[in-house]
């Protein structure tokens, strides 16, 4: 099997630098490489293998693990409890959020400002308390964005939709046991 070299190279950006190939991404090359991985997934992972990159599949996504990673379990760790915010803020919004809903800022702007509960998940993850909500959601779901989480579809009325790469973060957090005999 033949790979495309540009294919492996643009694959290799996009993953080293922590993001991730979705099934369901918003931009047509991104769901073209997702689709060539997918189909060669074997010839991939063996072309990354011997720089210490270990291709993985997640549910209708792909992402790099690295040996000897940079990061330690505490800081892994410390990490995954921004995400548990995160992820219990977008439940909060929504029960069931997840891979494949579409969503518009405004709509989240206007939850925040009718249940109380939401508006305090959304403070407490605002480093700036003097920004309008609207500022901070946005904020939040770009942040999601960069991370390639989520993604913009109708720029103008702040439209996104959620990545299958969203599973990785609900699939890592479900691995979280935590024994409620240690208090």
């Amino acid at each position: 099997m033949n790979i495309d070299h540009t294919s492996t190279r643009r694959v290799f950006e996009l993953l080293s630098r922590g993001q991730f190939l979705s099934a369901n991404a918003i931009k047509p090359d991104i769901r073209k490489l997702y689709d060539q991985v997918d189909e060669y997934f074997s010839g991939f992972e063996s072309v990354y293998a011997p720089l210490g990159f270990h291709l993985k599949k997640g549910n209708n996504y792909y992402y790099f693990s690295r040996e000897g990673g940079r990061q330690t379990i505490e800081e892994k760790i410390e990490r995954f409890y921004k995400y548990i915010d995160r992820l219990a803020f977008f439940a909060t919004f929504a029960p069931g959020f997840g891979e494949g809903m579409r969503f518009y800022i405004k709509d989240i702007v206007h939850k925040c400002n009718v249940e109380t509960d939401l508006n305090d998940q959304l403070q407490r993850l605002s480093s700036d308390k003097s920004i309008s909500t609207h500022d901070k959601v946005r904020d939040l779901v770009e942040e999601m964005r960069r991370q390639g989480f989520m993604d913009c579809e109708d720029d103008e009325n702040e439209g996104f939709i959620v990545l299958s790469s969203y599973n990785y973060l609900k699939d890592i957090v479900d691995l979280i046991d935590i024994d409620p005999t240690n208090e």
